[in-house]
């Protein structure tokens, strides 16, 4: 479990905020300086940060209506890890993930145009539930949606399984999956930096592996079980 000592998060998040600022990612990010500074009160890693803004300028491929040009994500994120930790069991004991999105015709437009919105939940409890809830899972839509088009329907189902994200992590989803690399250079430009690479498979080491290790015959967690993770799945 040394990749959960706070010294390290801590040291990680430090270079991360730096990686993004001499890189210029675009967005605000002084939610993480905050953040910093509020885990030197800590004495395991927890946090709760809300508002993290990305900003991008020019049409994301796929996007409907196409002629949204402006874009800002908002990532609202609280993560509380258990202490101490214990191998055998799930490390988070408190979790959710929000992405909200709004769209705009340009980033002078102040109206907003469109929203959308994705979370990321943990449910630990999958008795007496109506649908299939995985542990953790990935669900679109939310209390931000607004305008929605009339000839538009959206359920509040599926659950996607998912593993957990921290904010390396979701960051790092943001950045992969919403800026284009042959439109903002600095996304290669970070995938290329020793050090982003490591913070980011630290972070896989200490929410993923976990998570993966479930499909494995020896697994001894047993929060972390396939049954919960994909309730789909049949033996």
């Amino acid at each position: 479990m040394k990749c959960w000592e706070l010294r390290t998060f801590r040291n990680d998040l430090s270079m991360f905020i730096k990686l993004l600022d001499d890189h210029g990612v675009t967005g605000d990010f002084s939610g993480l300086s905050t953040m910093l500074t509020d885990l030197d009160t800590k004495s395991v890693v927890e946090y709760e940060i809300k508002n993290l803004a990305f900003y991008i300028t020019g049409t994301i491929a796929g996007t409907l209506p196409s002629n949204q040009h402006y874009c800002q994500i908002f990532l609202d994120h609280m993560l509380m890890v258990l202490n101490p930790l214990v191998a055998t069991v799930d490390p988070l004991y408190a979790y959710n993930l929000d992405f909200n999105i709004s769209l705009y015709s340009s980033a002078n437009m102040a109206k907003k145009a469109f929203t959308s919105s994705w979370h990321l939940d943990r449910h630990p409890n999958a008795q007496n539930v109506k649908y299939t809830h995985p542990l953790y899972h990935f669900q679109f839509g939310g209390k931000k949606l607004e305008l929605i088009d009339p000839d538009m329907s959206v359920l509040s189902c599926p659950r996607i399984p998912h593993p957990p994200m921290d904010i390396f992590l979701a960051t790092h989803f943001i950045l992969s999956n919403y800026y284009s690399n042959k439109q903002f250079a600095f996304v290669n430009g970070l995938l290329a930096e020793h050090d982003y690479q490591v913070i980011i498979k630290r972070a896989q080491q200490r929410l993923w592996e976990p998570y993966f290790k479930a499909f494995d015959a020896g697994n001894t967690n047993t929060d972390l079980v396939v049954g919960k993770l994909f309730p789909l799945f049949l033996n």
